[in-house]
């Protein structure tokens, strides 16, 4: 799509947020809505489950956990389920028997997407559009889990300048699309205290914390599985000063002044900041919140022998880039 115009009808200036919205999820032209065709190989980027069965092998050990903690049998509900993989590792792993007393609930905000996980699933996925109405099938009572999910939410952008944080976004001048600050409310962020540089860019996932709060009164009990990119806030940013925000088109890395001219045509992301999700995680009453690195979440689970398994638990690698953040809610 042709940004420009766009940019210009909003007072010249829209917030990285606003830009990631329109670029991944716009209904014409977002990238999750219309372009993205698969993931892993023949998409734009890969997942740990389109490389190896060892993260369906581990939740369905937890699944197990789970539902032994709550005394009843648990439905999984996953969200964000991509191309359908981790879905079809999890059926493999339960085996014939197992998948006729499970359900497998799927949320998606792509069409596409919610459209292939039906393919894919058959009879043993039933996909919704929305949280709140899975687990109001679900009474309720539910095995949650996400990989890569809010790092795909559209994130605020801030640059620390003269003593204060500024929020960065898109303007045109002289024909060119380039990043411009503006003074506007911050949202709460355990980075702002942490990283006040001079010249520090941060991310803010404020659009994942207002849909997480929305949906969580209603969940009852289970436990609640975030596998992502991205680290504690004290780490989050080290030798990061231009932030974490980028974009991939077929597996190649984006900057983020190369993104304009691909709006609706790549994937758009930003690492995830754990502890602001912990924190988010700790406000419900009643919760057990555990925090561990993928390396610790997968290890007893992997194959040595099996080179997709160990890529995802090495160390330095995706076992300690990705983290995993664990809720149990079992006295609802």
């Amino acid at each position: 799509m042709q940004l420009a115009p766009h940019i210009l009808a909003h007072n010249n200036w829209i917030s990285m947020e606003q830009f990631m919205e329109l670029a991944l999820y716009d209904d014409e032209f977002g990238y999750y809505s219309t372009h993205i065709t698969d993931v892993g190989f023949r998409g734009d980027f890969s997942t740990s489950a389109t490389l190896s069965d060892l993260l369906a092998r581990r939740l369905v050990a937890l699944w197990r956990d789970a539902c032994r903690a709550c005394g009843r049998n648990l439905p999984f509900l996953e969200i964000g389920g991509g191309n359908g993989d981790l879905a079809m590792g999890i059926a493999r792993e339960l085996g014939f028997l197992g998948r006729l007393r499970a359900r497998y609930l799927m949320v998606d905000r792509s069409p596409k997407l919610l459209q292939l996980q039906s393919m894919v699933g058959g009879n043993f996925v039933r996909v919704y559009p929305t949280v709140e109405k899975a687990l109001k099938h679900a009474s309720g009572h539910a095995f949650i889990f996400s990989n890569e999910l809010p790092d795909a939410f559209p994130a605020r952008q801030f640059v620390y300048q003269g003593g204060e944080w500024l929020e960065l976004g898109f303007s045109v001048a002289d024909g060119r699309i380039t990043r411009q600050a503006c003074k506007l409310p911050l949202p709460y962020s355990s980075a702002f205290d942490t990283w006040a540089r001079d010249g520090q860019i941060i991310e803010v996932h404020e659009s994942y914390h207002k849909w997480y709060a929305a949906w969580q009164p209603l969940w009852k009990s289970g436990t609640c599985t975030v596998i992502d990119y991205g680290e504690r806030v004290g780490t989050l940013y080290h030798r990061r000063p231009n932030g974490t925000l980028r974009g991939y088109k077929a597996h190649q890395l984006l900057d983020v002044d190369a993104l304009p001219a691909l709006c609706g045509h790549c994937d758009i992301t930003a690492d995830v900041n754990f502890t602001d999700l912990e924190q988010l995680a700790s406000r419900c009453v009643g919760d057990i919140v555990q925090y561990m690195n993928q390396h610790d979440f997968l290890k007893d689970y992997a194959r040595p022998d099996n080179a997709a398994d160990q890529h995802l638990i090495a160390i330095p690698g995706a076992g300690d880039h990705f983290h995993v953040l664990i809720q149990h809610r079992f006295t609802h």
